[in-house]
């Protein structure tokens, strides 16, 4: 319920570009794309991400929005590539990226769309886990359409874009539909590796990690 009366505050605070500092790092904002301060997941997401071991890890930064979590990937030693259907948020990953002097492959891309059959061994996506049409590029950080079809088309890519040993890790709060969530991941034949739960102010999130089955589950 926070989540959902926190929104329409974030909006008002986000009406025109900045510079914020997020854990030591300078990121710019941009109206039109999800702000990595006052939505609070892109917070929990980049504490999760950088308790990682990810030197040569291949990392795909699923829905890069600011690009703070392709940020602190690539600070880590990890190979990145970001994508955003968003062309803000691909403009905007770009030059943080180039603003805290790391390099790597920013992509526009409606889901893998245009990543061909390239397999990453960790796979990042703060979800648009709000069930909903999206009618802007923004609304679709947020909203993941009709039974959460973007996340269930998500799920379904992973599946084939994930290298041996390789994982999903993905964050939502509790103000949405945990449980069908999770069932596009267990028909997209993935399962749950870990499931923590972090509080910032009255909003719980779920950050979950999923690896593959063997042999997938039958859809």
């Amino acid at each position: 319920m926070f989540g959902r009366w926190y929104g329409p505050y974030a909006l008002r605070r986000i009406s025109r570009r900045a510079e914020v500092r997020l854990r030591g790092r300078r990121l710019l904002t941009d109206p039109e794309v999800l702000h990595p301060i006052h939505f609070l997941s892109t917070r929990v997401l980049v504490d999760a991400v950088r308790g990682l071991n990810l030197s040569g890890q291949r990392f795909l930064d699923m829905g890069s929005g600011s690009g703070a979590i392709a940020v602190f990937a690539a600070a880590q030693g990890a190979r990145v590539t970001a994508c955003d259907i968003n062309p803000s948020a691909v403009a905007l990953t770009q030059e943080n990226l180039k603003r805290n002097q790391l390099g790597a492959e920013v992509l526009a891309s409606d889901l893998f769309s245009a990543l061909s059959d390239r397999v990453f061994d960790l796979i990042c996506f703060n979800i648009p886990y709000y069930d909903g049409e999206p009618r802007t590029p923004f609304d679709a950080a947020l909203f993941g359409g009709k039974d959460l079809v973007t996340v269930r088309r998500f799920a379904d890519g992973c599946r084939r874009a994930l290298a041996p040993g390789g994982q999903v890790i993905i964050l939502f709060s509790e103000d949405a539909n945990g449980e069908m969530i999770l069932s596009h991941f267990r028909h997209a034949g993935l399962e749950v590796v870990d499931d923590r739960i972090s509080s910032r102010f009255f909003e719980r999130f779920h950050v979950v990690r999923f690896r593959a089955l063997t042999p997938p589950v039958a859809a």
